[in-house]
């Protein structure tokens, strides 16, 4: 790489003073507008072996026009560096492409609608499945009961993932088939929500889910990879080049070595393997971090959970939630343990990706942290807090000296900005998804959505971290706005950062020659008539190591 790099730097300078012939490029992007570290400019670039040749000046492409072996003419198109989803669920949002959607359903009795209508269409017997409903959009905001579900749908066990997968809703059915009942204890980090006379409501949380969960047919690799595929094209097309999968299970990793192996992977992944499974990490920290020869697969990160989610108040706060005085939350991995697993997966070289929502959870995880730095030698590990939405203000600078990155996702905030107060109230309100604070202070961020917990469209990402209002534009003022990202910042927080927070910065996120050809093409300057440009832009084209992984309308 290092002398390809050298090659191309004086082959390019010496074909601008014209006294020597250029290389052949695999393919050459012209007429577009590149978005360098120098700023915007317009310029060809030529890429050769998946890699960036060079980035020639639109009036000295001439030469390079008559060698390359593909031209490609952008139009007046915008060239981003690859745009990353820092923290997605690549399975989980291929499944969620086939479920019941239930996102934005307004009501209880629209999401009961929509799973009858699914039902319909089954076997009976068979397991419907679906996600997204929010009980925070519906009237009273209080979390459902099944019997009105188990009422419309009788002949089918329901299993319903909430928005934030932090819970479950089912019927009665469901329940039977568990053999879960009002005898049943709530497990070790998880609540069944229970009724008047003690009988369980159907919403289960966190670890609680699994008494259901475990009884759904299992998914057969053919199934897995479908769902890969289908998400991670469906990632490319909205200007994806990459994703870090935050869980990648053991049967998922196989189907993507394979995947890869066979050059079938559309983007590239970054795996954040499943910290739950023993058999995995087991099998997985001796091998070592390993990174694809082409730079498709990576598996050099584990995902731990230290609470749940702020929506099913399963996030772990340090005082009791606002709106329901008798919990504080729930603490799925108790601190002493998450030190020694910590210890374990940087001993072994990997990068230690924590799940951490609530102030409590932060302040555990950071602690850990704090711990493995002289115990298990986290010095240049860059471990990760996934989420950091509630962040105390004395937590704040303890990002930046223990060296960690705060893997946040803007959309949560425009989601939960309607509900967050009564949640937490006033004083803790002002340390929710903190992005502002966390950048002064010198943390490093990278960016996200969570998909499919939220929609993965980057435009909405860059939207929420740049206005914090909703794309009706409330509140007008921006909620917490003083903790909002620039666009320029955003923007680096989906490409260049999210570069950094994989390891990746040496030859990803930004375009320079020896860098990986990985370019997200919008019709427009993001940065020009902001905020607007952020959500009408159009993604014209995903380019993932020189080739089309998307192009709007299929053209070349």
């Amino acid at each position: 790489m290092k002398k390809l790099a050298g090659i191309v730097l004086v082959a390019a300078t010496a074909a601008a003073v014209g006294c020597a012939p250029v290389p052949g490029a695999d393919r050459l992007l012209v007429g577009g507008v590149v978005h360098t570290p120098r700023g915007a400019e317009r310029a060809s670039v030529a890429v050769a072996e998946g890699r960036i040749l060079a980035v020639v000046a639109a009036d000295r492409d001439r030469a390079w026009r008559r060698a390359a072996r593909e031209v490609v003419d952008l139009a007046g198109a915008h060239v981003y560096p690859g745009f990353t989803e820092s923290h997605g669920h690549l399975v989980g949002f291929g499944a969620a492409l086939e479920q019941v959607d239930l996102r934005g359903a307004a009501s209880y009795e629209e999401v009961i609608a929509r799973v009858r209508r699914a039902a319909a269409e089954l076997p009976p017997g068979s397991w419907v499945q679906g996600r997204g409903w929010d009980q925070n959009l519906w009237p009273g905001g209080g979390f459902p009961h099944h019997a009105a579900l188990s009422e419309a749908v009788p002949d089918h066990p329901v299993i319903l993932r909430r928005v934030d997968g932090h819970a479950v809703l089912v019927n009665r059915a469901a329940l039977q088939r568990a053999g879960v009942s009002a005898a049943t204890v709530d497990p070790p980090g998880g609540r069944i929500l229970r009724d008047g006379s003690g009988e369980p409501t159907g919403v289960l949380v966190d670890a609680a889910m699994s008494l259901v969960s475990e009884h759904v047919r299992g998914i057969a690799a053919a199934d897995l990879e479908r769902r890969v595929l289908r998400a991670a094209e469906a990632l490319a097309a909205l200007g994806f080049t990459s994703i870090h999968d935050a869980g990648t299970g053991g049967e998922t990793l196989s189907v993507l070595r394979r995947l890869q192996q066979e050059g079938r992977l559309p983007i590239r992944v970054y795996c954040m393997l499943e910290g739950s499974d023993e058999a995995l990490l087991a099998a997985e920290l001796p091998r070592g971090a390993w990174v694809s020869g082409d730079g498709r697969l990576a598996v050099r990160a584990v995902k731990l959970y230290a609470d749940g989610a702020l929506g099913s108040r399963g996030a772990w706060l340090s005082a009791p939630y606002s709106d329901e005085p008798t919990t504080s939350g729930l603490q799925l991995t108790p601190p002493g343990h998450l030190v020694k697993l910590v210890q374990r997966i940087a001993g072994a070289g990997f990068q230690p990706c924590v799940h951490a929502i609530g102030d409590a959870a932060v302040t555990a995880v950071l602690d850990a942290f704090d711990a493995a730095l002289t115990g298990a030698g986290l010095v240049g590990m860059r471990p990760r807090v996934e989420h950091a939405q509630i962040v105390r203000p004395e937590d704040v600078p303890r990002f930046a000296a223990l060296g960690v990155v705060a893997s946040v996702q803007p959309t949560h905030c425009t989601s939960d900005m309607p509900w967050v107060p009564q949640r937490l109230g006033q004083e803790r309100t002002l340390w929710a998804y903190r992005w502002r604070s966390l950048l002064e202070a010198g943390a490093a961020l990278c960016l996200g959505s969570d998909v499919p917990v939220e929609d993965a469209d980057p435009r909405l990402g860059l939207w929420a971290a740049v206005t914090r209002r909703t794309l009706e534009g409330t509140p007008p003022e921006g909620w917490n706005l003083a903790e909002a990202l620039t666009a320029e910042e955003a923007i680096l927080g989906f490409t260049q950062w999210a570069a950094y927070a994989a390891f990746e910065e040496s030859w990803r996120g930004r375009i320079l020659p020896g860098y990986a050809a990985d370019f997200t093409i919008f019709d427009r300057d993001l940065l020009a008539a902001v905020p607007d440009s952020l959500r009408e832009a159009r993604v014209l084209r995903t380019v993932v190591a020189g080739r089309d992984a998307f192009a709007a309308g299929g053209g070349s």
